[in-house]
Protein backbone atom coordinates (compact mmCIF):
# COMPACT_ATOMS: atom_id res chain seq x y z
CA UNK A 1 0.00 0.00 0.00
CA UNK A 2 1.40 3.21 -0.85
CA UNK A 3 1.20 6.29 1.96
CA UNK A 4 0.83 9.65 0.96
CA UNK A 5 3.37 11.99 3.51
CA UNK A 6 2.54 15.43 4.58
CA UNK A 7 4.43 17.72 1.71
CA UNK A 8 7.73 18.62 3.72
CA UNK A 9 8.26 14.97 3.29
CA UNK A 10 7.56 14.51 -0.37
CA UNK A 11 10.90 15.70 -2.59
CA UNK A 12 10.02 18.70 -4.68
CA UNK A 13 10.42 19.00 -8.14
CA UNK A 14 10.91 22.45 -9.97
CA UNK A 15 8.09 23.38 -12.57
CA UNK A 16 9.18 22.84 -15.80
CA UNK A 17 9.51 26.11 -17.94
CA UNK A 18 8.98 24.84 -21.24
CA UNK A 19 8.25 27.45 -24.41
CA UNK A 20 6.33 30.95 -23.78
CA UNK A 21 6.22 34.16 -24.79
CA UNK A 22 6.74 38.17 -23.05
CA UNK A 23 4.53 40.48 -23.48
CA UNK A 24 6.61 43.67 -22.88
CA UNK A 25 5.15 47.45 -22.23
CA UNK A 26 7.38 50.45 -20.69
CA UNK A 27 6.61 49.80 -17.65
CA UNK A 28 6.31 46.02 -17.64
CA UNK A 29 6.24 42.24 -19.28
CA UNK A 30 4.86 39.08 -18.36
CA UNK A 31 5.00 35.62 -19.19
CA UNK A 32 2.41 34.11 -21.29
CA UNK A 33 1.20 30.54 -22.62
CA UNK A 34 2.17 30.06 -27.14
CA UNK A 35 -1.87 29.41 -27.04
CA UNK A 36 -2.54 33.06 -25.39
CA UNK A 37 0.18 34.85 -27.76
CA UNK A 38 -1.97 33.44 -30.42
CA UNK A 39 -4.64 35.23 -29.00
CA UNK A 40 -2.60 38.42 -28.31
CA UNK A 41 -1.27 38.63 -31.24
CA UNK A 42 -4.72 37.89 -33.02
CA UNK A 43 -5.89 41.10 -31.33
CA UNK A 44 -3.36 43.37 -31.86
CA UNK A 45 -3.78 42.90 -35.67
CA UNK A 46 -7.27 43.17 -36.08
CA UNK A 47 -8.53 46.51 -37.81
CA UNK A 48 -9.17 48.55 -35.55
CA UNK A 49 -6.76 48.55 -33.23
CA UNK A 50 -8.72 47.53 -29.88
CA UNK A 51 -8.22 50.09 -26.89
CA UNK A 52 -7.41 47.40 -24.99
CA UNK A 53 -6.14 43.96 -24.83
CA UNK A 54 -6.98 41.72 -22.20
CA UNK A 55 -5.10 38.16 -21.09
CA UNK A 56 -4.00 35.93 -18.20
CA UNK A 57 0.28 35.45 -17.71
CA UNK A 58 1.41 32.18 -16.64
CA UNK A 59 0.66 32.49 -13.10
CA UNK A 60 -2.95 33.18 -13.52
CA UNK A 61 -3.22 36.71 -13.08
CA UNK A 62 -5.39 38.44 -15.51
CA UNK A 63 -4.04 41.44 -16.60
CA UNK A 64 -5.48 44.46 -19.17
CA UNK A 65 -3.61 46.80 -20.51
CA UNK A 66 -3.81 49.46 -23.76
CA UNK A 67 -3.27 47.85 -26.80
CA UNK A 68 -0.97 51.18 -27.73
CA UNK A 69 1.31 50.61 -25.08
CA UNK A 70 2.13 47.24 -26.01
CA UNK A 71 6.28 47.33 -27.47
CA UNK A 72 6.92 43.54 -28.17
CA UNK A 73 5.03 39.87 -28.03
CA UNK A 74 8.76 37.60 -28.01
CA UNK A 75 8.35 33.99 -28.35
CA UNK A 76 11.11 32.49 -25.84
CA UNK A 77 11.19 28.55 -26.83
CA UNK A 78 13.01 25.88 -24.96
CA UNK A 79 15.55 25.52 -28.23
CA UNK A 80 15.76 29.45 -28.01
CA UNK A 81 17.04 29.68 -24.72
CA UNK A 82 19.54 27.04 -25.01
CA UNK A 83 21.09 28.27 -28.37
CA UNK A 84 21.17 32.38 -26.06
CA UNK A 85 22.64 30.76 -23.42
CA UNK A 86 25.35 28.58 -26.09
CA UNK A 87 25.49 32.14 -28.01
CA UNK A 88 26.22 33.60 -24.61
CA UNK A 89 28.92 31.52 -23.27
CA UNK A 90 30.68 31.80 -26.81
CA UNK A 91 30.84 35.19 -26.53
CA UNK A 92 32.49 34.92 -22.98
CA UNK A 93 35.25 32.56 -23.86
CA UNK A 94 35.76 34.60 -27.03
CA UNK A 95 36.17 38.20 -24.57
CA UNK A 96 38.44 36.11 -22.19
CA UNK A 97 40.86 35.15 -25.41
CA UNK A 98 40.57 39.23 -26.59
CA UNK A 99 41.98 39.88 -22.92
CA UNK A 100 44.30 37.49 -22.72
CA UNK A 101 45.74 38.57 -26.02
CA UNK A 102 46.15 42.26 -24.53
CA UNK A 103 47.99 40.66 -21.75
Amino acid sequence: MHRLGNSAEQPQRAPSVGDYFVLETNDACWYVSTAMARTIDADLAREPLPEWITFVDLVGARIRVRAACIEALSQMSSEQRRMRRAFQRALKREHADDSADDE
